[in-house]
């Protein structure tokens, strides 16, 4: 049985309504007060806190090729983390620039890795364990981490409609997960709800829409997946990466402040065109 902190309940709320959760995970008893839907633990320190219904897609995700992917998004990201040492470098990159400037941080609280896939910021996290959470919609994904890692909260949760009362984080961190995300004006509106005035945001993005990043995945994974998938990679990944950097950062930019930005492997020129990560340290606004 997985010993879940009292404290939890403080941050959560349901989130079809937004009301308070009253009641014991580890006894399977816990329901909204104000719409009285019921809430489980769906595995070993794994919370099931999905709104009743998502928000829709459109036909074109509907697409056999993008399904077929889809299905078999666990399975290929071992490509990018697995892959060979440049692959990687390129990939640890943001987690690394985000866990120094974490060091930085005197901040207590309670800190949310946002869109947390299959925990690879979890090799790279330094704070406290008790007061960290880590939510994704992909199930599969959170009990992938659950078999590597014991310590830490997962919740499976959609970033459109997250289940965390206002202000509930000190800090979130967001690492290759917003270029993913259709309704993304939605999921920055919600990021911004959890944090109080002044709390931190950090965000790790491919440089989706860049020259380097396009070239590279022309050479690259664009090559691979075809092959081994037999399916249109192309077509695949412009709806799977939606959101190019560029419109992301403008996004994040109406709601939080720039506080640093760090790009890889050119830090000495920062554009998005000529790099592959870029990392940046946002403030939320009054």
């Amino acid at each position: 049985m997985f010993d879940f902190d009292p404290a939890l309940m403080t941050i959560l709320c349901c989130p079809d309504c937004r009301g308070d959760l009253h009641g014991d995970f580890a006894m399977g008893n816990v329901a909204c007060v104000r719409c009285g839907r019921s809430y489980t633990a769906v595995g070993t320190g794994i919370l099931d806190l999905m709104p009743s219904s998502g928000k829709s897609l459109p036909e074109s995700y509907n697409d056999p090729d993008y399904q077929k992917m889809s299905a078999l998004f666990d399975e290929a990201q071992s490509y990018f983390t697995e892959g060979n040492s440049l692959f990687n470098s390129i990939h640890n990159a943001s987690h690394a620039t985000i866990r120094n400037w974490l060091r930085e941080s005197k901040e207590d609280g309670w800190t949310c890795d946002v869109g947390c896939g299959q925990g690879h910021h979890w090799e790279f996290f330094e704070g406290a364990w008790d007061r960290f959470i880590g939510i994704d919609i992909r199930l599969e994904s959170l009990e992938k981490i659950r078999r590597r890692h014991k310590k830490g909260l997962l919740i499976q949760a959609d970033l459109t409609s997250l289940p965390f009362k206002d202000g509930a984080f000190q800090r979130l961190l967001s690492i290759y997960a917003l270029e993913h995300i259709y309704h993304l004006d939605d999921a920055v509106s919600e990021m911004a709800r959890i944090l109080p005035q002044g709390g931190q945001a950090y965000i790790g993005l491919p440089c989706e829409g860049g020259l380097a990043w396009n070239f590279g995945r022309k050479l690259t994974s664009e090559r691979t997946m075809s092959k081994r998938y037999n399916l249109d990679y192309r077509k695949y990944i412009r709806l799977e990466h939606c959101n190019d950097a560029a419109d992301i950062l403008e996004t994040l930019s109406r709601v939080f402040n720039p506080v640093r930005t760090r790009f890889f492997p050119l830090s000495f020129l920062p554009a998005i065109s000529l790099n592959l990560i870029v990392s940046q340290h946002f403030e939320r606004r009054p």
